[in-house]
């Protein structure tokens, strides 16, 4: 009996072995009755650990592949032939990312400054803690004590006024959406969306059932002055930074979008992703801030810290407080505790608060360095937007659009990237001028490597 076990594979050999067993047995490369080599021979022959093959073995006699005969041996006892199963594949290749690709796209922060240090001090408060509710399942609304850290941070940095009781803890931004269009579609069915926005909201609602309609957003923000009345909604925004176009939304529309939803008895969903680091001026109002009973407030760790944690959080009006109960524990309880008292301890000791610090000094430099490359490059043939917070700008070409097939000539040069109409809601428009270019997570050479090919391709696809 011949089987490959290839030592390279990202396959264990474990699996390997099923896979070509089970294989063998149903395509009646072993037959019905057939003996099999014992657990000890068959090790030995593949030069693997016997423990390993018992362990197959024990497996493929619950599955009635094979069976013992006390003193006999072990035999086959699947008659069925099956053609349904392609042979396993022992291939050495791996799939890896090409080194040489600058991503471009949205959403990596820069993971080479995570607080390490930090980090493992706070876990060790956290474990070392007398309260044992650690090392339990949990509140499904979130560890008491990291809702009321994140009550006085929010009040402290967002003037977000909140009682712990308000505040839900949430496995990222997704799940939080999810809770959001749950717990309230017995009473609204429509959802008010920025359009280009974060896809994954839409689709979120529309699968509970809510009617999209998109909300026309420019360098700015949502056009207020273009809302109209609708049935009562939900109106997702991100104020603070628009995704993906980088817009700020000024006082003056911030009042207006308030207006229009207390006068229409809307809801609004503010989706603060990075507003954290704010690298010119003052940090802006929140819209809970203006007008907490008509707001949910949601933000995340996933920017701060870092996407692995899976960690954000929910602000709600007091009105609401009691309407997500019977969909946490159904969405599923949030992070582990433990997760959860770590990052209440990195708050508390404001470790938390120095990270940002660190971080909006290091990317405020790497911004800097983006826009005097691209001035220097681009001269009058571009506008750069979104640049005073986030972790990406937006390159607005003057006089030139993308469309999908020309990112294989970016690829050419090493550019991986998407373009604005890639999150439009709705009927997506075939080309777009405007480039997401995130710095966040590259290196200061890295940037300006990434933004001369950036000019290489546009003189291929312009000339």
């Amino acid at each position: 009996m011949f089987i490959n076990i290839d030592r390279n594979s990202n396959i264990s050999i474990k699996k390997q072995l099923y896979d070509k067993l089970t294989y063998m047995i149903l395509n009646c490369e072993l037959m019905y009755g057939e003996k099999l080599p014992s657990s000890r021979e068959l090790a030995s022959s593949l030069k693997i650990s016997r423990n390993t093959v018992v362990e197959v073995y024990d497996q493929l006699i619950a599955e009635v592949y094979i069976s013992t005969r006390k003193g006999s041996g072990t035999y086959v006892t699947n008659t069925r032939k099956c053609h349904l199963l392609e042979e396993p594949e022992c291939s050495t290749k791996r799939t890896k990312k090409d080194p040489n690709i600058l991503r471009l796209i949205a959403g990596t922060p820069d993971l080479t400054h995570f607080p390490k240090q930090s980090w493992m001090q706070a876990t060790r408060r956290a474990v070392n803690n007398k309260n044992t509710d650690i090392f339990g399942y949990g509140d499904p609304n979130g560890y008491l004590p990291l809702r009321e850290a994140l009550s006085k941070y929010l009040y402290t940095h967002k003037g977000i006024c909140s009682s712990p009781e308000q505040v839900i803890i949430s496995g990222g931004t997704k799940d939080a959406i999810r809770l959001i269009a749950l717990s309230l579609k017995d009473e609204i069915n429509s959802l008010l969306t920025e359009s280009p926005s974060v896809l994954f909201v839409p689709e979120i609602f529309r699968s509970i059932g809510y009617n999209i309609t998109p909300l026309k957003v420019d360098s700015i923000g949502i056009v207020t002055k273009e809302l109209k009345h609708q049935e009562r909604s939900i109106i997702y925004t991100s104020a603070a930074h628009q995704f993906p176009l980088g817009g700020t939304l000024t006082i003056k529309r911030r009042h207006e979008l308030i207006d229009f939803a207390v006068k229409h008895n809307h809801l609004i969903i503010e989706d603060d992703c990075d507003s954290e680091f704010r690298y010119k001026g003052a940090p802006v109002n929140s819209l809970f801030q203006i007008c907490s009973r008509y707001v949910i407030h949601i933000g995340t760790f996933s920017k701060t810290i870092c996407p692995s944690l899976r960690l954000g959080y929910i602000v709600l009006p007091e009105i609401l407080t009691a309407i997500p109960e019977k969909y946490t524990e159904l969405i599923g309880n949030p992070p582990g505790t433990l997760l959860q008292a770590t990052v209440n301890d990195l708050i508390r000791s404001g470790d938390y608060e120095k990270h940002i610090f660190k971080m909006t000094k290091i990317y405020k430099a790497k911004v800097k360095i983006v826009i005097d490359t691209l001035n220097k490059e681009f001269s009058n043939k571009i506008r750069v937007n979104g640049e005073h917070t986030g972790l990406h700008v937006v390159v607005e070409f003057i006089n030139h659009t993308f469309k999908e097939s020309d990112k294989a000539v970016f690829y050419k040069y090493n550019l991986e990237v998407e373009f604005s109409n890639e999150y439009s809601t709705g009927r997506a428009q075939p080309k777009s001028n405007k480039l997401i270019f995130n710095f966040a997570h590259l290196t200061q050479d890295e940037i300006i490597l990434a933004i001369t090919q950036l000019k290489n391709v546009y003189r291929a696809l312009t000339n």
